[in-house]
């Protein structure tokens, strides 16, 4: 196993913050290219996506709940029977 030390843990970071800074500048140049029509296109579709992703997971979380409560208390139902 390799050995952590503090360079290289600074070594890691500058890395990190080098990747960082390269994904802001090209973001950036392509916002300046875009025209308004696909600026106004491209913040419905992320604000679309804000909303919807964490709506859709969370209502797939909760059938999933419910329906694992239901399936418990119909086991526990034909337990009883039996």
């Amino acid at each position: 196993m390799k050995n952590v030390t503090f360079s290289s843990i600074s070594m890691l970071l500058e890395e990190i913050g080098r990747a960082f800074a390269q994904a802001f500048r090209y973001g950036a140049r392509v916002i300046a290219t875009m025209s308004v029509a696909q600026m106004i296109a491209a913040c419905i579709g992320l604000a679309l996506l804000i909303t919807i992703l964490p709506l859709a997971l969370f209502l797939f979380m909760v059938f999933l709940i419910v329906k694992l409560a239901v399936a418990a208390i119909v086991l526990n139902a034909r337990r009883q029977k039996e």
